[in-house]
């Protein structure tokens, strides 16, 4: 009740502020923008606007139904923890930008999806499914997931609130705070709290983010966005069987500004995260403090193992810079760049153990590691007529630990034809790219886990090679639009956590052990029919190295994986229905295998979940019913968690202009 009254209060304060936003001067249309960067030529890039039928409350369930190159595999749903996949890669390879501001961990991957966006506010999502090293250096291992949120002088307000199942509540609000004619801002929120679907498994998240734009006339524009995100979960066996009642705490600081003037764009940014990790959750109903640093189970009286000191506490902490120059000529265009990027972790188990102990409100601080990272880059686009488009990319990047690599990039796309209102296009590119590795890879050791401070970088040479059809204006009915890419990634020293037996006891290492090629092929077609639908199939296979023991992340990739959504147009009385719907299907067969407590190996099943959305519009007003997972099927994206199944919500949403 109390979460519910808080949902109600948040949208209360976002409609007063709608109404104070409302004395500030009305623009009829929004100021320039200068776009520095075009598209990445010869890639399948995918780029998803969202829409308010979509039966979601959270993105990475849209991402999950929207993108055929995408695996969000999750430990608990509602955007509580979401791994990030692109063409079978591990969670580590995949590199998050928001709002041209990496958002990527050095401590894990994990932490990467730890957005302060509201969904609301997302206005698009784009993937680049085939590397991207030589753009953003070491952290596109395998692609891109980009997402661009409201502009700052955008106009538009909301407030929604929801309640469903297992005690869900959420609430969100977004308002214009002050917008003239050369200065815009804007501010989105959210709130989110569920008791949760078994034990252990509540959580509580917020989001906050804060945009700022102010133009110069003919001197170009400044921009400013702070974001702000805090994840409070139990986090039951995501890490460990053994010690299943766990629990994170996770609050992340981002900031970011920069300056555009014609085609120049310098930015810099800054991100800090706090996390807290409990392997035996401290809480009156789970842990209790005992004596000599242990603990107590509040039920069953079990004391914490004696190697067991408490929580482990990091303080991850990333500075960067990055500036870029574009020279348009007819049929060339030329980009020139430089970004540096500063990672350090501060933590009482990651890194190397400092001379002194550092006291903080988070924690104590023992140990202590950095790393510096900066890259120069090019880009050449060459149109040497209106059917051919050529891109050629270099990248020189230096680190202080790993040393100098080069990663280059060429992409080709061609127009085979234009007849009839269609038109086809083929694409075909090539790139190599690297990862290095994570704080977590490098140094984590707890609950039988080692990793391993003699890590090399991994390294890949991704390849794709697609032939689009597409209908130049929107049918009535019938196909709109289809596309086939086949892909390769062909990897070496790629850093697998493996369990392996040693001295009789099971243990997870960290290693370079694996050369794997992952090659698979992706289809899309999409259309119209009573509202607009899509259909998605990917199918991939692999070739792997030997594997001296059970590798649990980079072999369990989406062999087969069918997605089918469907937003209505529904009409009446020669106009648009106010009830209308949003249909999401997902079939998905998983490769590998996860260990069970006894030690035996189980696959992974297939399964389907089915989700609707129904809602009815009444002016400004939208009331909307989600149900997720409707069939109820068994999910289970990592091995021996299945995740909550029917799940039913409720809400409203309010949205002006």
């Amino acid at each position: 009740m109390n979460a519910f009254f808080a949902a109600l209060v948040l949208s209360g304060a976002t409609l007063a502020a709608q109404t104070a936003s409302n004395d500030t001067l009305k623009i009829s249309q929004q100021l320039p923008t200068v776009e520095v960067e075009k598209i990445h030529i010869g890639h399948a890039t995918q780029t998803l606007v969202l829409k308010p039928l979509m039966p979601a409350q959270h993105a990475p369930e849209v991402m999950e139904a929207n993108f055929a190159s995408l695996d969000l595999r999750s430990r608990g749903l509602n955007d509580l923890q979401s791994d990030l996949s692109v063409r079978g890669s591990t969670f580590d390879q995949v590199h998050v930008v928001v709002d041209g501001i990496p958002f990527t961990d050095p401590q894990t991957g994990h932490h990467s999806a730890i957005l302060p966006i509201p969904i609301e506010a997302i206005q698009e999502i784009t993937v680049l499914p085939s590397g991207g090293s030589y753009r953003y250096g070491p952290f596109a291992f395998a692609g891109v997931v980009e997402l661009r949120s409201l502009d700052a002088r955008s106009g538009r307000g909301y407030a929604s609130a929801s309640t469903g199942a297992f005690g869900y509540t959420r609430a969100a609000g977004g308002v214009p705070l002050r917008r003239t004619d050369r200065f815009g801002s804007r501010l989105d929120l959210s709130y989110t709290a569920s008791d949760g679907a078994s034990p252990n498994t509540d959580f509580a998240t917020w989001q906050a983010y804060l945009k700022a734009v102010r133009s110069f006339d003919h001197r170009g524009e400044l921009y400013l966005n702070v974001g702000y995100a805090v994840k409070m979960f139990g986090a039951q066996g995501f890490y460990s069987f053994a010690y299943p009642q766990q629990f994170e705490h996770l609050r992340s600081l981002t900031g970011s500004a920069g300056y555009v003037f014609k085609n120049f764009e310098a930015k810099i940014y800054a991100r800090q995260l706090l996390d807290r990790f409990e392997l035996f959750r401290e809480n009156a109903r789970y842990y209790v403090p005992h004596s000599a640093g242990r603990w107590i189970h509040a039920t069953d009286s079990n004391l914490t193992p004696t190697w067991y000191s408490g929580a482990n506490v990091h303080r991850n902490r990333s500075y960067g810079t990055e500036a870029t120059w574009r020279f348009d000529r007819k049929a060339q265009h030329l980009m020139l760049g430089a970004d540096a990027r500063h990672d350090e972790i501060t933590s009482n188990a990651l890194g190397e153990l400092m001379p002194d102990t550092v006291e903080t409100n988070w924690g104590s601080f023992t140990r202590f590691e950095s790393r510096q990272n900066a890259g120069l880059f090019a880009s050449y686009q060459f149109l040497p007529n209106s059917h051919t488009s050529i891109q050629a990319d270099l990248r020189l990047n230096a680190n202080n630990t790993y040393g100098l690599d080069w990663l280059p990039n060429l992409g080709i796309r061609q127009r085979l034809w234009q007849k009839g209102g269609w038109e086809g296009l083929a694409i075909a590119s090539s790139n190599r790219s690297f990862r290095l590795p994570t704080f977590t890879d490098l140094y984590y050791r707890l609950g039988g886990a080692q990793g391993s401070a003699g890590l090399r970088p991994e390294c890949a040479w991704n390849s794709e090679l697609g032939l689009r059809i597409n209908r130049r204006s929107e049918p009535q009915r019938g196909i709109s639009g289809a596309a086939i890419t086949a892909y390769e990634r062909r990897g070496t020293n790629l850093i697998d956590w493996i369990y392996r037996t040693v001295d009789g006891a099971q243990v997870l290492q960290a290693d370079n052990v694996t050369d794997v090629a992952i090659r698979g092929v992706e289809v899309e077609v999409s259309g119209t029919l009573a509202g607009s639908w899509s259909a998605r199939a990917q199918f991939a296979g692999h070739q792997a190295s030997d594997v001296n023991g059970q590798s649990i992340y980079v072999l369990d990739y989406l062999v087969r994986r069918v997605q089918l959504t469907w937003s209505s147009a529904l009409r009446s009385m020669e106009s648009t229905s106010p009830l209308q719907f949003g249909l999401t299907v997902v079939g998905q067969d998983r490769a590998g295998s996860y260990g069970l407590p006894t030690g035996e190996l189980m696959p992974y099943l297939p399964f389907t979940t089915v989700d609707l959305r129904a809602s009815y519009r009444l002016g400004d007003l939208l009331l909307f019913a989600d149900g997720m997972n409707l069939l109820n099927a068994r999910v289970m994206d990592h091995g021996n968690l299945p995740l909550p199944g029917r799940w039913l919500k409720f809400g409203l949403r309010l949205e002006w202009e």
